[in-house]
């Protein structure tokens, strides 16, 4: 946390550390926001995903990034039934987690949709039933035709 200073909240008294369930983090947005709260933050992340590629650098012992303030666990939020701990864990939870690949939602909408949204119903329930908050966003649904899908097909443009 080198160099960051004391934050505020809105009645002007110091933020109190928290313990943040990340779910999805280690997607493109999710491992970008595990480093900036831990290079910013005093808080303390639970990391939940199947990947850990993108978050390995933090994870590192000798990292100069609050290693000691970050825990990953593997895992599918569709299929492991230590999620509800985890989100009793945490003060707040973050779900990030979403199939980011844009043919899929052209090759297998409904399967994509399905596992995007109802696959995560048992998140926002156990945030519920624990009185946690949750904040809850996909960016996979941005993904959709580009201007070049417009051109001719035998346009150079496309490429």
């Amino acid at each position: 946390m080198a160099g960051a200073s004391v934050r505020l909240d809105l009645d002007g008294r110091p933020i109190k550390p928290v313990t943040i369930c990340m779910i999805g983090a280690g997607g493109f947005i999710g491992s970008h926001l595990c480093e900036k709260i831990l290079l910013e933050t005093p808080h303390k992340i639970l990391a939940l995903d199947v990947y850990n590629d993108k978050i390995k650098h933090l994870l590192e012992p000798e990292s100069q990034t609050g290693a000691d303030r970050i825990q990953f666990h593997r895992l599918n939020i569709k299929h492991d039934s230590r999620l509800e701990g985890l989100i009793k864990m945490a003060d707040l939870t973050i779900n990030l987690a979403a199939i980011c690949t844009p043919a899929d939602y052209n090759t297998r909408p409904l399967d994509t949709i399905y596992s995007n949204f109802i696959d995560a119903l048992p998140v926002v329930k156990y945030c519920s039933e624990n009185n946690k908050r949750l904040i809850h966003f996909s960016t996979c649904e941005v993904y959709g035709k580009t201007i070049g899908s417009f051109l001719p097909k035998d346009s150079p443009l496309r490429q």
